[in-house]
């Protein structure tokens, strides 16, 4: 066989293989998308009281596509390898593995500390998929088709990331309601009040957040999402029974406030554009 023919050989079967990563990762992207959303759901309630519902929303999400990302480029890797050589470079593989799975711990430690999680997760994300195909050719000597595979898959996952940044970004976030009810119809009911918290209840009736309708009767609606003292307020609102649910179909319970002499019935529900 001549110099030609083994090299139309050898490029035809990386280009197969890089096609193998582009169309597995979507594959696997996509299933997982579907079965496994709930997981952000559980992520948001454990980072709920550390980081506020609007961050804890930001971060789950994030580690459950990040999660997705790291099992999407795992499937098609070791199947090229196991094609192309039989699990020849298993050992190297596993090594790029856990690099990946170190990059979701490393994420979850930054969003626990309070940097911003999109930009912080984006980055990680790319600068472990530039790596590893360095690592892996040229710190273990991989030659088998999981190289090429594993950079088809890149495009993939930087895409998926991106997508999520955009959703992130755009119009979603929680209110904490306030809707003044009659005194007589919180006779016998535990009230509380927001006396601890004299920055959450300053903003949640504010001037600017009430409305009163015909019958005199305010309601008050404060936007969390950018509100300097969320987790203040969360926390607060937490202690009286009152959390604010991952999806508006969930409920995050009520509590009766006193206010100025008057009663409100507060509870605090997602809201999107």
């Amino acid at each position: 066989m001549d110099r030609t023919r083994l090299t139309l050989v050898g490029t035809t079967r990386t280009v197969a293989y890089f096609g193998l990563g582009l169309v597995g990762t979507l594959a696997v992207a996509l299933a997982l998308m579907r079965s496994t959303v709930a997981v952000q759901s559980v992520l948001y309630e454990l980072l709920y009281l550390r980081l506020g519902p609007s961050e804890a929303t930001e971060a789950a999400v994030l580690l459950h596509f990040l999660g997705i990302c790291v099992l999407a480029a795992a499937v098609p890797l070791f199947v090229a390898d196991y094609l192309s050589s039989d699990l020849a470079n298993r050992d190297a593989l596993l090594t790029a593995l856990a690099s990946l799975v170190g990059l979701l711990v490393v994420f979850l430690v930054v969003a626990l500390l309070g940097f911003a999680a999109t930009p912080v997760a984006f980055l990680l994300l790319l600068l472990v998929l530039l790596a590893i195909p360095l690592l892996l050719r040229f710190r273990f000597g991989v030659e088998s088709g999981a190289v090429p595979a594993f950079v088809g898959g890149i495009p993939v996952l930087v895409l998926l990331v991106l997508l999520v940044a955009f959703g992130l970004g755009w119009g979603w976030g929680y209110v904490v309601s306030a809707h003044e009810v009659p005194a007589d119809a919180v006779e016998g009911e535990p009230v509380g009040d927001l006396a601890d918290a004299p920055t959450v209840e300053s903003a949640l009736f504010a001037a600017g957040n009430c409305e009163t309708d015909a019958d005199g009767f305010q309601a008050c609606y404060l936007s969390l999402r950018g509100f300097e003292h969320e987790r203040a307020a969360v926390r607060t609102l937490d202690d009286l029974g009152i959390r604010c649910p991952y999806r508006s179909t969930q409920d995050g319970g009520t509590a009766v406030l006193q206010h100025e002499g008057r009663y409100y019935e507060v509870r605090c529900a997602p809201h999107g554009d």
